[in-house]
């Protein structure tokens, strides 16, 4: 019987929605057209809008890939991807009840970039204290063995390592993404070709991560560069504080207003 060639999925995208710098029309025209992706994740930090965006415009559009709607939640121990989410997750909180709570609604949950101290990531003890549990609720699903950004690549070797020895979950692969060019340099190769087919092959552990070729900053463009360090570093920790004291605000108001005697 002839072997059916395994599908191909970044998992770990992210778009103007965030820090990204590119817009949802043009990714997923990119996508179309320029990578052999079948399936892609929308992982913008803290944010979901613009996933649940991108899933329905391909659902109407007739394009040839699925869309995952997902998250980049920062815990206080690090980020964590979220994936088949259909509504936020908050931030801020314990990665323990961050997978507790991704997994309520439906999710599963990877760990990115893993124990690399180039970006604010889950390290090993973290990571070994979740594995130690016996409450499948706050184990994660997946790990991403293969994330093509650089912040990835220092501990690549390790933690493929580990993976294969001792923690035994799904592998991951995606790009992180935040240009155009970037999207399809990690990726996660699976059985199937659908969204669906890529959950069961997570939950079952027959997914494998991948790398390809770096993307050099010059075929990006050493000014748009510097305007995503700019969005990712001041416009979107802005965007995040004001957020939070809004949530304090409105909380503080419900609290006075549930305190007056009738």
């Amino acid at each position: 019987m002839r072997e059916t060639k395994p599908g191909a999925a970044d998992l770990h995208i992210h778009t103007s929605y965030g820090d990204g710098m590119a817009d949802l029309p043009e990714l997923l025209d990119y996508v179309q057209r320029r990578t052999n992706l079948d399936v892609i994740a929308i992982t913008d930090h803290d944010e979901i809008e613009g996933s649940l965006k991108a899933r329905d415009i391909v659902a109407k559009g007739g394009y040839r890939f699925d869309v995952i709607p997902g998250m980049e939640i920062s815990t206080s121990e690090g980020h964590l991807l979220a994936l088949f989410l259909e509504k936020p997750v908050p931030s801020r909180r314990p990665v323990m009840e961050t997978i507790a709570t991704v997994h309520a609604l439906g999710g599963l949950c990877i760990i990115p970039h893993p124990m690399s101290w180039l970006t604010h990531s889950v390290g090993q003890s973290t990571l070994e204290r979740l594995l130690r549990s016996r409450d499948r609720e706050i184990l994660p699903d997946g790990l991403e063995t293969a994330n093509a950004t650089i912040a990835g690549k220092v501990t690549y070797e390790k933690v493929r390592l580990l993976n294969t020895e001792r923690y035994h979950l799904a592998e991951t692969g995606g790009s992180d993404a935040h240009f155009l060019a970037q999207v399809g340099s990690g990726y996660t190769t699976f059985k199937g070709r659908s969204a669906a087919d890529l959950r069961w092959s997570l939950e079952n552990c027959v997914t494998r991560g991948t790398c390809g070729a770096s993307v050099k900053l010059s075929r990006i463009g050493y000014g748009k560069v510097l305007r995503q360090q700019w969005k990712s570093l001041v416009m979107l920790p802005s965007r995040s504080l004001n957020r939070s004291i809004k949530r304090i605000f409105a909380g503080l108001m419900r609290e006075s207003r549930s305190s007056i005697p009738l």
